[in-house]
């Protein structure tokens, strides 16, 4: 039996089935003796400790997985979340249950949003290790420290990921894509992942199987040898054929990224910075974080975007409050609308900062979908003081207006992950939908050789920052299409420089039409991939 799915990674890994079974027990709907009162101290007191823990454990986990954590915890520990339990304390219910039972009507009030649903599941999570901690119930499915476990679930929350020890060699989950929290996290931290593998729980307790992500399978009873090889790219030039930069989202980041080949950064995702904020920081605090990551990053250019934050990915001071649809509400630089104060704050901020350090910086608006919305960006960076501005690519409406643009931008940033959501209307947090996420998509693929199109007409240079960047056949279509940088997390950035060290713009520009040429996802990967073996 062979389980079809999409490959996170590149390196192929055979271990032992874990299988990470839903429990219900602990969610079960119990009443108390209790007061109100007290059954509310207790759920009060079990949020903070739970949060506390977790942030604690999760410390010296990789950004990604603090950045999602955060996200979730400063969601759980909002007044008005406790405040909708109240009822149900008030009914004679416990706390856990009080808890669940408002979770249950967030995700009511949230409708059939989709991404709401993937963090109401991850908030779930959360309260199912808060409801352990209050019945003193032992908290989750006991890892063995020792031995190689492939770890199998239908999905499995930030927090679930964040626990994973060094017995954990792969992952394997029923739902998800390639932009999902597990294959995220499992890229950042180099972990070979198939996600959206139908079938996976039937996989026996204990058995062997091969995680093969190259070949966007898993096989029972298999061993290395049937794995899929990856393409051994040999360098033969000096410097990548183009640019290969990081995506950081703080200052240990660039510590990380500073350690790789990489030639500057490619995405500085600023929000990062103010997930755990309560108030909106001074312009000095952020002068001073922004500094210190400028003066850590890689040599090179610097791409910053400025705070991309929404209902979705909440920032406290923000207040944003729920929408019933996220992502396709106010987000990323549709804040000025309604914080054009700290859209303002942070570009004089970023300013002070590039003085300070002296760093070769370009400063871009995510999710902007107008012309006006250009015009707007570009003359608040002019009066910060900032020369060099960008705009993600993230809708087709902006890609249709980029003959529009002459004079406003001076580059330009495609972000794969958005974008692919907004042209196949397909949410990229729904656990079913993953193929449409799939980077090799030829809708996705033909609508970045627009942008190349658009963006040489412009005289200007185009980069990729989206998750696809980290696939180093993908990085050489990129470039073969007239991209000029790519981006990828640190822990990609080599083997993508690897990659596009062994090839030249004759190589690349064939993959390109190749991929072009495909119908599907799987033919333009396939066709891709055969062009490399044979070398």
């Amino acid at each position: 039996m062979v389980l079809k799915g999409i490959g996170v990674g590149s390196k192929a890994v055979v271990g032992d089935v874990f299988r990470l079974e839903t429990s219900e027990a602990v969610a079960e709907h119990q009443k108390t003796s209790h007061t109100p009162g007290e059954e509310t101290s207790v759920l009060a007191t079990a949020i903070a400790t739970t949060a506390a823990t977790i942030r604690s454990e999760t410390a010296s986990s990789d950004p990604t997985t603090i950045e999602i954590m955060d996200a979730l915890l400063i969601i759980l520990e909002d007044p008005e979340l406790q405040q909708m339990a109240k009822p149900h304390l008030e009914a004679g219910f416990d706390a856990p249950t009080a808890l669940f039972k408002a979770l249950d009507e967030f995700a009511e009030l949230m409708g059939d949003d989709e991404d709401f649903k993937s963090r109401v599941g991850d908030l779930r999570g959360i309260a199912t290790r808060i409801s352990s901690w209050v019945r003193g119930i032992a908290q989750g499915p006991s890892i063995p420290q020792e031995g190689r476990w492939i770890i199998v679930a239908d999905d499995l929350t930030p927090l679930e990921t964040s626990q994973f020890g060094p017995s954990v060699v792969g992952v394997v989950t029923e739902l998800g894509g390639p932009t999902s929290h597990t294959a995220i996290i499992c890229r950042a931290l180099s972990l070979p992942a198939v996600v959206s593998a139908k079938g996976a729980m039937a996989l026996e307790q204990g058995s062997s199987v091969l995680v093969d992500p190259v070949g966007n399978r898993v096989l029972p009873d298999s061993d290395l040898s049937q794995a899929t090889q990856s393409i051994s790219f040999i360098p033969h030039a000096d410097t990548p054929l183009i640019t290969v930069r990081a995506n950081i989202g703080g200052l240990e980041d660039a510590k990380k990224a500073s350690a790789t080949s990489a030639r500057g950064v490619g995405l500085f995702r600023t929000e990062v910075l103010y997930l755990a904020q309560a108030s909106e920081p001074s312009i000095e605090q952020q002068t001073s974080a922004y500094t210190e990551v400028l003066k850590a990053a890689p040599a090179g250019k610097i791409i910053i975007r400025t705070i991309d934050a929404g209902s979705d990915k909440p920032v406290p001071f923000l207040k944003l409050g729920n929408e019933e649809n996220p992502a396709l509400g106010v987000r990323g630089f549709r804040l000025n609308t309604k914080h054009g104060g700290f859209v303002i704050s942070q570009l004089k901020a970023i300013a002070a900062a590039i003085n300070a350090t002296g760093r070769d910086v370009g400063v871009m608006a995510p999710m902007v979908s107008s012309v006006e919305e250009v015009r707007t960006f570009a003359a608040l960076c002019a009066e910060a003081g900032i020369q060099s501005v960008g705009i993600m690519i993230e809708t087709p409406a902006i890609i249709s207006l980029m003959p529009d643009l002459a004079g406003l931008v001076n580059f330009v940033s495609i972000g794969t992950n958005d974008l692919s959501q907004y042209l196949f209307a397909a949410d990229r947090m729904h656990p079913e939908l993953g193929g449409f996420s799939n980077p090799w998509q030829p809708g996705l693929l033909r609508n970045v050789s627009q942008v190349v199109t658009h963006a040489k007409a412009l005289g200007i240079p185009v980069g990729v920052c989206g998750e696809s960047a980290a696939n180093p056949l993908l990085a050489i279509v990129f470039a073969g299409l007239g991209v000029e940088s790519v981006s990828a997390a640190p822990s990609a950035v080599d083997s993508v420089s690897e990659a596009l060290r062994a090839v030249g713009a004759q190589k690349a520009s064939e993959a390109a039409t190749l991929a072009l040429r495909a119908s599907t996802a799987e033919d333009a990967e396939a066709s891709v991939r055969s062009l490399f073996e044979g070398d």
